[in-house]
């Protein structure tokens, strides 16, 4: 399927022209620079006046160096203009990467009044009901507030819940609280993503704090999509499929994976299957492939000679595939591919020899201007990286075997698709998610043409669903793939080393394996030793670095609070490494999403767990005694529950610091009296309430304090 667009825009390697090549991407040229500038206000605090008062100046310069240059006729300094421009690009995407950003709220924890307008469905949780508020408008002492930023809310669950829609504008009372990270080393920053998204507060509405004012306030477009997925959904229950098969069928043809389990979802992730349950670009290729093959016959039909039927080929298939992305849901992966396809269909009914790599990068650089927040999101940086594998890799890799045999052929042309893919993605994967699925291809052969069977499947049975019969055949051949697929995918899962896991990989792993593929592509189109030399020598960096780095690492001992709710949980890291906690916290996602990032960028895989109640317990570096801990050349004294006994003595004990845990009743000015120490950790063991009450005790006695809760994980070198 994905040879037919490519075949008429991939450059022969043996006419390759770099020169010339690079003259026909002009939106190639201009989509850098200003990924550059997006990237460069990401990380650089540079107020917005500034970036605009250089904008400004770059643009006169531009523009008084263009009038010299054509008026003296001096020629030889044509590239300044070209490297001006550039830099207006770089600067442009700052400033439009300020212009989006969301304003942090001003009046956390403050009673207020306000109006604001629901911006997406109501999704159900286990106590609550949950969507995001915009438009917010609130009123505190006497002064009208209108907040650039949204808002998640939770409601209470009351039978009226159920009568509010996505559009509905409502009146409400709350409080506003602030969206915290939790600061453990290396995991996934929660409010810089939902910052980044707009979102930078939350609140919580009980029965009676709100009332809906107006219905259908929506974007029609938006709401539109809404409904017909809720109705979409309907027809697949009525037709009698449920369970792992409609869970997963949601989640291929409308967007929606809030029902796929755990299980599943661990299947697909772990056999390299998961990007089939996210309506992608994969989807919309499918889409793309079959109605153009449908399609086909208008290529033949012309209107005075001129290729009307191109014309009206493109058109049908860019409704189409809009058809489908808002029957999706309009999830932003879903507009993205459905904005790069567009392009394609575009630039091949204008212009036969129209490159592809130009009409992916209009793609990219419009959905930029639009909202250049999109290059922070993962799918987004999956999305194009795969495309652009695709699209250069593919057809080599097939054409490395010369296979005659057509079913041979089509299974090697879809190993071929996974392979260039993973080729360009699998940094951005490892980066994100330290996980290899060694058997992705195995696992693709099957989920693509099983992806092609449901989508179209399931088209027919929408469009047949008020007929007697047929639909009820549809629907059992849905059953059936769907079936076949769930099994096939949980096998691969289950075939030994089928994936590797908990896999170290830094910022600089990231960007020396994206040099590496840079410079490794640059030697396939020119075949010039200097490129392989410089493709060698990355890798030996690359290897070089990565040494170093875990020698130091390792050399790195470390005694580290995480901030995990309601628990107490150390690691303890050296030549052997320790967990302290409670088993309680095995029963939880605290591991996986709080502890094992630090576990992971440390390369330490292997913790022996030690209760945190233990009497008593030696090793060559770690020693508990009760309330005490000797590790290395550091002392803690750890007080909760069953260890709080401080025992009066006529000198004190010198400890270098004191963890107060599990809300345990002891006076801090009796610790001071018989401990001599640096600091007083508050872990996240202990409740708001007994938080609050330690921390004014500390301040009334001027104690140094740490808490983990407010504060983050804390660590200290042992």
């Amino acid at each position: 399927m994905f040879e037919i667009f490519l075949k008429n825009h991939y450059l022969n390697a043996v006419q390759f022209n770099f020169i010339q090549f690079l003259k026909q991407l002009p939106f190639s040229r201009l989509i850098f620079p200003l990924i550059a500038g997006i990237l460069f206000a990401l990380n650089l605090p540079i107020d917005l006046k500034l970036y605009v008062i250089l904008f400004i100046s770059v643009l006169v310069i531009l523009f008084f160096s263009v009038n010299y240059i054509y008026q003296v006729k001096n020629f030889k300094n044509r590239r300044i203009p070209g490297l001006l421009i550039t830099i207006i690009l770089i600067l442009g995407g700052a400033i439009l990467l300020k212009e989006n950003e969301a304003e942090k709220i001003n009046n956390y924890e403050k009673v207020i009044t306000g109006e604001a307008v629901i911006s997406e469905p109501l999704t159900e949780k286990e106590n609550s009901y949950k969507s995001i508020l915009q438009s917010v408008t609130y009123r505190t002492d006497d002064t009208v507030i209108s907040e650039n930023s949204n808002l998640i809310v939770y409601f209470a669950k009351d039978s009226s819940i159920k009568k509010l829609k996505y559009g509905d504008k409502i009146i409400f009372k709350g409080r506003i609280s602030e969206i915290k990270n939790p600061g453990n080393p290396h995991e996934f920053n929660y409010k810089r993503y939902l910052h980044r998204k707009g979102i930078n507060g939350q609140i919580f509405l009980k029965n009676g704090d709100w009332k809906c004012t107006a219905h259908h306030r929506a974007n029609l477009i938006f709401d539109f999509a809404y409904s017909l997925r809720n109705k979409l959904e309907t027809i697949y229950e009525k037709f009698g499929i449920s369970g792992n098969e409609l869970s997963v069928l949601q989640a291929l043809t409308l967007g929606d994976r809030s029902e796929i389990n755990d299980e599943i979802r661990q299947s697909y992730i772990a056999s390299g299957a998961m990007h089939i349950l996210a309506v992608s670009g994969l989807h919309v290729g499918i889409i793309y492939w079959l109605f153009n093959f449908l399609l086909g016959f208008l290529d033949k039909f012309k209107i005075k000679d001129k290729n009307a039927g191109k014309q009206i080929k493109a058109v049908i298939l860019i409704l189409i595939i809009w058809s489908f992305a808002i029957l999706s849901g309009l999830s932003p992966s879903i507009r993205r591919a459905a904005v790069m396809f567009s392009f394609i269909i575009i630039g091949r009914a204008i212009n036969r020899h129209v490159n592809i790599y130009n009409s992916v990068s209009a793609s990219a650089f419009i959905l930029l201007i639009i909202n250049p927040y999109q290059i922070t999101e993962v799918g987004f940086q999956l999305s194009y990286t795969a495309v652009l594998g695709i699209i250069f890799f593919q057809p080599k890799i097939v054409a490395l075997f010369n296979i005659k045999n057509k079913i041979l052929y089509y299974l090697w042309s879809l190993t071929a698709v996974s392979i260039a893919a993973q080729i360009t993605t699998f940094p951005i994967a490892l980066y994100y998610f330290h996980i290899f699925p060694t058997l992705f291809f195995l696992s693709n052969i099957i989920v693509i043409p099983a992806a092609t069977l449901i989508l179209i499947a399931a088209f027919f049975l929408l469009i047949s669903s008020s007929l007697p019969y047929i639909p009820d055949f549809i629907a059992l051949i849905l059953k059936f793939v769907l079936k076949i697929l769930n099994t096939s995918v949980s096998f691969i899962e289950k075939i030994p080393y089928s994936t590797i896991q908990n896999i170290s990989f830094h910022t600089e792993d990231l960007i020396f394996a994206f040099l590496f593929i840079i410079s490794s592509t640059v030697f396939i189109l020119l075949k010039k030793t200097r490129a392989l030399q410089i493709s060698l020598s990355i890798l030996i960096i690359w290897i070089s670095f990565g040494t170093f780095q875990k020698i130091n690492i390792s050399r790195h001992n470390q005694f580290i609070i995480y901030n995990i709710k309601n628990q107490t949980a150390v690691d303890i890291t050296g030549t052997q490494n320790y967990f302290l906690s409670d088993k309680s916290i095995f029963k939880t996602k605290s591991i996986i999403y709080g502890i094992q990032p630090n576990r992971q960028f440390l390369n330490k895989t292997s913790f022996k767990f030690i209760p945190v109640d233990t009497a008593e317990y030696k090793s060559d570096i770690f020693i508990k005694k009760g309330a005490l801990t000797v590790v290395g050349n550091k002392t803690f004294l750890l007080l909760n529950k069953k260890f709080y006994k401080i025992p009066d003595v006529n000198k004190k004990f010198k400890i270098d610091y004191v963890i107060l845990s599990g809300n345990t009743n002891i006076s801090i000015r009796k610790i001071e009296e018989n401990i001599d120490f640096k600091m007083l950790i508050l872990d996240s063991s202990n409740d708001f309430y007994t938080l609050k009450r330690r921390k004014e005790e500390c301040e009334k006695l001027k104690q140094n304090y740490y808490s983990v809760t407010e504060n983050g994980a804390f660590s200290t070198d042992i």
